[in-house]
């Protein structure tokens, strides 16, 4: 199952593509852990790739179990799954409150959605969920740092599979060939050259 979104950044204007996808499953003590990949594909770059093992919600660090990340072309890297405990201490959830059911228009279609409101000291941010959009079931947000819109999902194919292990296209590669090409036969007068 997969979902993909566009974003736009509130402050450059700059759209990104991010697709998250469910792309795995291993065995984690007693519980089955799932791994959830997210690309992240800016309109000119290489995309960023993370993929966490996950046993449960991700905002809680005690459920995330492994991090791989691959940034462009470059081979994934392993990370500690306690980089997250760290970068959250001291965060607040913020009060959430539902203003019900709406109607939302994306490019993946019209569909129902349960609107959030989260509201953090004077900061905001509006949620829409559907809980068919696999995996996180977000169909929009609206916050400060930007905004965020699905635009298509679904299961199986390229989408739902993982993009860790691809292979960047050839013309990314980090190879330098040196091409040399001889000179033209004729001038631009069309005499024979020496």
């Amino acid at each position: 199952m997969y979902a993909w979104y566009e974003l736009k950044d509130a402050k450059t204007g700059n759209k990104l593509f991010m697709r998250q996808a469910i792309v795995g499953q291993k065995e984690v003590g007693v519980k089955t852990g799932y791994y959830l990949e997210t690309e992240v594909v800016p309109e000119i770059g290489f995309p960023v790739l993370y993929r966490l093992l996950l046993t449960g919600p991700a905002s809680d660090a005690q459920n995330v179990h492994e991090i791989l990340v691959r940034e462009g072309t470059q081979p994934p890297q392993s990370l500690a799954p306690d980089i997250l405990a760290s970068e959250k201490s001291g965060g607040t959830e913020g009060d959430r409150a539902s203003t019900g059911m709406e109607k939302i228009t994306t490019p993946a279609g019209d569909m129902e959605a349960e609107h959030f409101v989260i509201s953090q000291g004077l900061l905001k941010t509006e949620v829409w969920v559907n809980k068919t959009i696999r995996p996180m079931g977000i169909v929009k947000m609206i916050s400060p740092d930007g905004e965020l819109l699905l635009t298509r999902y679904g299961e199986g194919g390229r989408d739902a599979e993982s993009a860790m292990d691809r292979k960047a296209p050839e013309e990314a590669a980090n190879s330098v060939s040196v091409r040399v090409n001889k000179g033209p036969k004729k001038n631009f007068k069309g005499k024979g050259m020496p």
